[in-house]
């Protein structure tokens, strides 16, 4: 008996169709545009490996075959991403602390090549729209700016997470952006390091991931909803307070 992993992928498109419509095999003849007898042996090895059972000549899927065609659907929705960032993570250092939950369902963006310092719009509209953000990063991005524009009345929530080096960068040239959100109580912390990418979690629901070449520009950023990817993210935030130091006014 063949590898059930093996049957999902060589059978995907059918047992896809089937999880979506629960067709008799006339229907999925004619929607696939597969001839009778190759339907009937995709059915048949679908069936033989507990994926889709036959009910009154109505095709349904299993429980079995439901999980593993949403598996299958991760696996491939995963590598799609990895596909359009591979470039820039191959960059990044085998210890780099992502998890691979970034990987799913996610949506990916690229700066400019021409201009690799500008913003995504996208970012930028989340952060303007959001009430409590968190940002952590070792690079002083036009995002971060963003950030530091936002009032310091109370009504957004921020928690801000710099390395030394972007600290010393805002007092220097910004003071007039970062010293009253130290002095309005908005958390911020210094000394940390997240290796080459920085995090911005916006109202423990949306999450960016901004990945940075190894000359130091910002090259992808990946954009994710699912839960796994919060929770990782939200433990990340965790890890930074115990790690950097938090200034006070």
């Amino acid at each position: 008996m063949k590898n059930i992993v093996n049957v999902v992928l060589k059978r995907r498109v059918v047992l896809k169709y089937i999880c979506q419509y629960k067709p008799d095999k006339r229907e999925l003849v004619e929607n696939l545009s597969d001839s009778r007898p190759t339907i009937d042996r995709a059915v048949r090895e679908l069936e033989d490996h507990n994926l889709v059972e036959r009910v009154d000549g109505v095709c349904k899927p299993t429980y079995t075959g439901k999980t593993a065609y949403e598996l299958c659907e991760e696996f491939r929705n995963s590598f799609q991403i990895l596909k359009e960032t591979s470039s820039e993570l191959s960059s990044l250092p085998l210890d780099t602390d992502l998890d691979k939950s970034i990987f799913l369902d996610g949506s990916v963006f690229h700066p400019p090549d021409c201009a690799p310092y500008k913003s995504i719009q996208s970012l930028d509209e989340d952060i303007r729209n959001g009430e409590k953000i968190i940002a952590a990063t070792e690079m002083l991005t036009p995002h971060i700016d963003e950030i530091l524009k936002q009032d310091t009345n109370g009504e957004v929530d921020i928690t801000l997470f710099v390395s030394n080096d972007v600290l010393e960068v805002l007092l220097d040239n910004q003071p007039g952006s970062i010293i009253p959100h130290i002095e309005s109580g908005d958390t911020v912390y210094r000394g940390i390091k997240v290796s080459r990418y920085n995090l911005f979690l916006i109202d423990a629901e949306i999450l960016y991931i901004g990945i940075y070449s190894d000359t130091n520009h910002l090259s992808t950023v990946i954009r994710n909803t699912n839960q796994q990817a919060i929770q990782w993210a939200k433990k990340s935030v965790s890890e930074l307070e115990e790690e950097g130091t938090l200034l006070t006014a």
